[in-house]
């Protein structure tokens, strides 16, 4: 995407603490349609005082496909809010965005449940994030919902069980990439 205020800051990241899942809240839409979206937000005016800002670094599509929409060294506003959680206050400070990575995956109905092939791509690519990051896919994967509260992704605030299933399954991917247990 090209830098911008509203979706892309230009503006570096201070390190990876984390890596953010959410949902694109938007059924059976693309990868590159969401991601076309956020690109849309640079057409705002900064006098706008309901301007939105939004963005993630990675877009997850339902047939697995990945779409890099920010540097991963890049700031991105995928957990902006006016209030945090204690345990994101404690783990990220008092603005997440300045260190985690954000990546949406995209869903075909609006319950949320995500496909076998988003789930297989997002856990592929949460790997090679957590190897490339030194982070604990068991600690340091988080849903928006954890930084926030906020109901995203859906269908893992629904299933806290399948999240958890989830992390698990990019802690065996670190494993298999031989990066030990992703703990660095």
């Amino acid at each position: 995407m090209t830098v911008n205020p509203f979706s892309r800051p230009g503006k570096k990241l201070s390190t990876v603490k984390a890596l953010v899942v959410h949902w694109v809240a938007n059924p059976g839409t693309t990868a590159k349609q969401n991601r076309d979206y956020f690109e849309s937000l640079k057409k705002q005016s900064l006098d706008n005082a309901n301007a939105r800002y939004a963005s993630a670094h990675f877009i997850v599509g339902i047939s697995g496909e990945v779409v890099q929409c920010i540097p991963s060294d890049e700031t991105a506003y995928h957990v902006g809010a006016k209030r945090y959680t204690p345990e994101a206050i404690t783990a990220f400070g008092h603005y997440p965005n300045n260190c985690t990575v954000g990546i949406e995956l995209c869903h075909p109905k609006a319950d949320g449940q995500f496909s076998t092939e988003t789930l297989h791509a997002a856990t592929e690519l949460c790997a090679l994030l957590c190897v490339q990051f030194s982070l604990d896919p068991l600690k340091d994967i988080w849903t928006h919902h954890g930084v926030t509260e906020k109901v995203c992704p859906k269908w893992f605030v629904d299933h806290p069980d399948e999240f958890e299933d989830f992390k698990q399954g990019v802690a065996d991917a670190v494993k298999r990439l031989g990066a030990g247990d992703g703990n660095g």
